[in-house]
């Protein structure tokens, strides 16, 4: 009785979290813009479309469960998406559909809110030339990789592709030693949430040719969820994210039920080895005074330029946690905290030089500007209020950093559920101004998905 209280509690917690966002003292960007269909493509100088080619190339994962794929954008200048004639190519997998939200599922302390298998980023990644693709596809339990035509515009499998992952793959990061690095959530959508699943990790050699060969012994299999801390006791901690440092030879992993940041060390044999955790829990309650006991969990990691400095959302807490790191070995080290003039920051994407962060800000459908003018000390400069029903999740710039893409999902039980004819799935499309501001020139791209189908994943050529 005492555990189911304190769920319920815990519950009623993030429900207040979710509905409510705070604000900041700043003059707030708010977009007052119409959703735009599916454009068809023009070739007349008044529609603004630049050549074909890279720099203006918008990958978008559309994750649909009957068989997943990439839609392919051409960006024009201003800021609007044309999706091209071959899109979207098939992954040759299939994605994840909201169950809770269509009301299939409804039991367990997450009947409202499926908390998990769509909380990742890194699930669509490309390599530093902008020559291969990576998508995980969560629904059938592999990895598609693509090579990427010079043009941008023909997504070609590599041999062998898809490639067998674990179960509910979430995320990828591109090491040293050609090692691909595969987190598997364990979590498929769904409520109450099965006991004795386990997420993991495992890694992957890459050939010249862009084929995969798993890592003999190479499986991490993770700890259950703790119990006590708002979720059902040695549930899988449905890892969200792993993010690979400069260099290549250290890898973080996102732990998000286990309340952990998991530092490895990538072997030239492809495996890891594990570094000390950070335990989240260990910022206390004066970092953690609204869910210091429940929820001390992260989503959501980006590493400075120019240091050893790992970023990370507290999501229930509003703030952004500032972390040093040793770039030999991966052990983090608290430094500082950050407001967030959102609702459960999450996901994040740095500027070259360093100078400016953006967020995501999941609940409160907003994103931020982040000055790091003193990278251990972010300052929130600007918070950008999307309108209608959303949540968005993913974010790219494209290669020169003068526009950023966020993708815009339904939110469980928020968007489509209450309403069929409303479609939330879409890629906001931003200027990038000098001072790092941004600004929204022109509507949103409708995804047009079916019901309960929710977009995941953007990339830039």
């Amino acid at each position: 009785m005492k555990n189911r209280i304190l769920f319920l509690f815990t519950v009623s917690m993030i429900a207040l979290l979710f509905i409510s966002s705070s604000s900041i003292d700043k003059p707030q960007a708010k977009t007052n813009l119409t959703p735009n269909p599916k454009t068809i493509l023009q070739t007349d100088s008044s529609n603004n479309l630049q050549a074909s080619g890279p720099g203006n190339i918008v990958y978008v994962g559309d994750d649909v469960s009957t068989g997943a794929g990439i839609k392919i954008f051409r960006r024009d200048n201003m800021g609007r998406l044309t999706e091209m004639p071959n899109s979207p190519v098939p992954t040759g997998g299939k994605g994840i559909l909201d169950v809770v939200a269509l009301g299939l599922s409804g039991t367990g302390i997450f009947a409202k809110v499926d908390i998990g298998p769509y909380e990742h980023d890194g699930n669509m990644v490309i390599n530093a030339d902008r020559t291969r693709l990576f998508i995980v596809n969560q629904g059938s339990d592999d990895l598609s990789v693509f090579d990427i035509s010079p043009d941008g515009l023909t997504l070609t499998p590599v041999p062998g592709s898809p490639f067998k992952t674990g179960r509910v793959p979430s995320s990828v990061g591109l090491a040293a030693f050609d090692t691909v690095i595969v987190v598997n959530k364990n979590d498929p959508p769904g409520n109450p949430k099965p006991m004795g699943a386990q997420g993991s990790i495992m890694t992957f050699k890459m050939a010249a040719n862009g084929s995969l060969t798993p890592v003999p012994n190479s499986e991490i299999k993770l700890p259950g969820a703790r119990t006590g801390e708002g979720v059902i006791a040695n549930q899988t901690s449905t890892p969200s994210q792993v993010l690979v440092a400069p260099g290549g030879k250290v890898a973080f992993v996102n732990d998000f039920f286990a309340g952990m940041i998991r530092p490895y060390v990538v072997q030239p044999d492809g495996t890891l080895k594990a570094t000390k955790p950070f335990d989240i829990r260990s910022l206390g309650e004066d970092i953690l005074p609204a869910n210091g006991r429940s929820f001390p969990f992260s989503l959501g990691l980006a590493i400075y330029p120019n240091d050893n400095l790992l970023y990370t959302g507290l999501l229930f807490e509003n703030k952004v946690a500032v972390l040093r790191f040793n770039p030999k070995n991966g052990k983090l080290k608290f430094v500082n905290t950050a407001t967030n003039g959102g609702s459960t920051v999450c996901w994040f994407q740095i500027r070259k030089d360093g100078r400016y962060m953006w967020t995501t800000n999941q609940a409160s459908n907003s994103v931020s500007t982040y000055d790091l003018a003193d990278p251990e000390k972010p300052v929130e400069v600007q918070v950008v209020q999307f309108d209608g029903c959303g949540e968005p999740s993913q974010v790219s710039t494209d290669p020169d950093q003068q526009w950023i893409h966020y993708i815009n999902s339904a939110v469980t039980n928020k968007c489509p559920a209450n309403d069929p004819t409303l479609e939330s799935n879409m890629v906001h499309t931003l200027k990038i101004g000098s001072d790092g501001r941004l600004t929204e020139v022109s509507p949103p791209t409708i995804m047009h998905l079916p019901l309960g189908e929710r977009a995941e994943g953007v990339v830039t050529k």
